[in-house]
């Protein structure tokens, strides 16, 4: 028998946590290197983007199952509610608990950054629980990557920065696009794996709307991209040639995974998503020692 505590563990689903933690991390290593850092802020923009993000999952867990998204035959990492080891209205209560506490650590914020802070952790917690939940969930209509991407991008991005700086810079917007696209890339290897069930309960994902063809083809344009432009930004924010050596080196394991977005079939695309997310851990850590160094 799983501990209550194990099960949660499940369902905060820390793998995906890096998706929060990179923009919150790099945007504050961005701000560092033009000189504007607070150690107070970072670590409430930190734990409120946190605790959005633990929300979302929290209500993704509760709402795919009662959506029938979630069921036994599905490919993915265990679902807490599916499979029984949190109750529908526990997992509901958590998922209350995360978004309360994203509200109390975001009240210094709204503080520091004013109206337009209030409004993107307002629309943040909406869009989270709305993602799977409510009549019109966005995840089921197709709205989930241009989500992931807003708000794991240039929205979380750009709102830290402006907390630093009270501005946004061309460099916050160029980092905020390549990190949306890298977190979207993430959502379209998950969403070409669960296409057979997403179908059945339902869940109108592009690769259920359009074809799995198309979302390899937006997972190679978004890796691809994110690339390009990342080269780009190295240049504009004048890193070290050692940095942009490193930089210029992820073509390799980046052209690996495009390569195996086609080859690989649905059932063995968790390996993939594990590749894919230890590339953002890579990129993030080398981004952020070249910023502060």
């Amino acid at each position: 028998m799983i501990s209550s505590f194990k099960a949660i563990f499940i369902a905060i689903r820390f793998k995906t946590l890096i998706a929060s933690i990179a923009p919150v991390v790099l945007s504050s290593a961005l701000s560092f290197h033009y000189g504007a850092f607070n150690f107070i802020i970072f670590s409430f923009i930190l734990l409120s983007a946190l605790f959005i993000q633990i929300g979302t999952n929290f209500a993704n867990d509760v709402y795919d199952y009662l959506k029938g998204a979630d069921t036994k035959d599905r490919l993915g990492p265990t679902r807490a509610v599916q499979a029984q080891l949190i109750s529908i209205s526990q997992m509901k209560i958590l998922t209350f608990i995360a978004f309360l506490l994203a509200v109390i650590c975001g009240f210094p914020l709204v503080i520091k950054g004013g109206y337009p802070i209030l409004i993107i952790g307002l629309i943040g917690i909406i869009s989270g629980y709305l993602y799977t939940a409510g009549p019109y969930p966005l995840g089921y209509n197709g709205w989930g990557d241009f989500f992931v991407f807003c708000f794991f991008g240039p929205i979380a991005v750009c709102g830290t920065y402006y907390l630093y700086n009270e501005s946004i810079s061309v460099a916050s917007i160029m980092l905020g696009i390549i990190l949306g696209s890298l977190s979207t890339s993430l959502l379209c290897i998950n969403n070409i794996r669960d296409v057979n069930t997403d179908v059945k309960a339902g869940k109108r994902t592009l690769a259920v709307r359009i074809s799995p063809d198309f979302v390899r083809s937006l997972f190679s344009i978004l890796l691809l991209s994110s690339y390009l432009l990342n080269i780009y930004l190295v240049y504009l924010l004048s890193l070290s040639t050692i940095a942009l050596i490193l930089f210029l080196l992820l073509i390799f394991p980046c052209l690996v995974m495009i390569v195996n977005v086609y080859k690989l079939g649905e059932d063995d695309l968790n390996s993939l998503l594990g590749k894919v997310s230890l590339y953002i851990m890579i990129y993030s850590g080398l981004f952020f020692i070249s910023l502060i160094i």
